[in-house]
């Protein structure tokens, strides 16, 4: 009996180690089952992956070429902008207008990517972008020189003259006189075409005499500007200004403040450059303004 025992306990063990061998070779089973579809699944994704991504490179691709195309086309209108810009300068430079160059706006490149890191945007889009941002300041510049030129160029009224302006625009410090001088930017030597009146930035600057606004605007140079006839061939110029009181067409009084000054254009700092032009041509305008002890006459009547 005790044998029949020892045989029963023996057979038991044998059998549980063999149930648990079967159990384990099932769950072993089944997951080699899962993982294989799982793989067939996975190998199915890889394979639509490439798919997509030999369709993406092919549209990328022809994009590329398409943008070399542009940029081939912004390349020569660059160069044509470019010739029209040295054109408006030999024309300021007729007119004796100060020089207009306009800095060239900074362009922050942001490239997108996707897998891979292969880049979306090319060398030659983001060439064309930058050349893109410089033609669109070189085009306002040159179309506001162009406004400025105009309204000097106009034919004048030949009505007898509606005053000599002779009040001082802005009360200050003359600071750069007429003719030549050293170019405040470092460009040697150059014409000045009218004086430079140092005075606090929103300081009104009245007008020096009876006229008629024929400009109120930009220029690339002069920045916010304002040119009055006062008949006569006779103008008067204000550049550099923070604020324009009048428009094109209004008539003003000798006294009336007509803008603000500012450091507008290309200027080291806040000042009223100011000209006198006599057909078209720049004169000293210390030649009409009165002197200070004029001006303390005139201030005690």
């Amino acid at each position: 009996m005790p044998d029949a025992r020892v045989l029963f306990r023996a057979t038991r063990g044998w059998r549980i180690a063999a149930a648990l061998v079967g159990l384990v070779a099932t769950v072993a089973a089944q997951k080699v089952w899962e993982a294989e579809g799982r793989s067939d699944v996975l190998r199915e994704e890889v394979a639509s992956l490439r798919t997509r991504l030999g369709d993406k490179r092919e549209v990328i691709a022809r994009q590329r070429q398409e943008m070399a195309l542009v940029a081939g086309a912004v390349d020569r209108l660059a160069r044509t902008t470019a010739a029209v810009g040295e054109r408006t300068a030999q024309a300021r430079r007729l007119a004796h207008m100060e020089d207009g160059r306009v800095e060239t706006p900074v362009l922050v490149k942001a490239t997108a990517t996707f897998d891979g890191g292969m880049s979306v945007v090319s060398e030659d889009a983001g060439h064309a972008l930058e050349e893109l941002a410089w033609l669109e300041g070189q085009a306002a510049a040159t179309g506001d020189s162009f406004t400025v030129l105009a309204a000097l160029l106009k034919e004048r009224d030949t009505e007898a003259s509606r005053g000599v302006p002779s009040l001082w625009p802005v009360r200050g410090l003359v600071t750069s006189p007429f003719g030549a001088r050293v170019s405040p930017y470092g460009e040697g030597r150059e014409n000045h075409p009218g004086i430079d009146i140092s005075a606090g930035y929103g300081l009104p600057v009245m007008a020096p005499a009876n006229g008629r606004v024929i400009f109120a605007g930009r220029d690339p140079g002069y920045g916010s500007v304002i040119i009055v006839d006062h008949g006569g061939s006779l103008d008067t110029l204000y550049c550099h200004l923070s604020a324009l009181f009048v428009r094109e067409g209004q008539l003003v009084s000798r006294g009336q403040a007509i803008g603000a000054v500012g450091a507008t254009g290309r200027a080291t700092g806040a000042h009223l450059h100011y000209e006198v032009r006599v057909n078209g041509a720049p004169v000293d305008p210390r030649h009409y303004l009165t002197t200070e002890i004029e001006r303390r006459q005139i201030a005690r009547r």
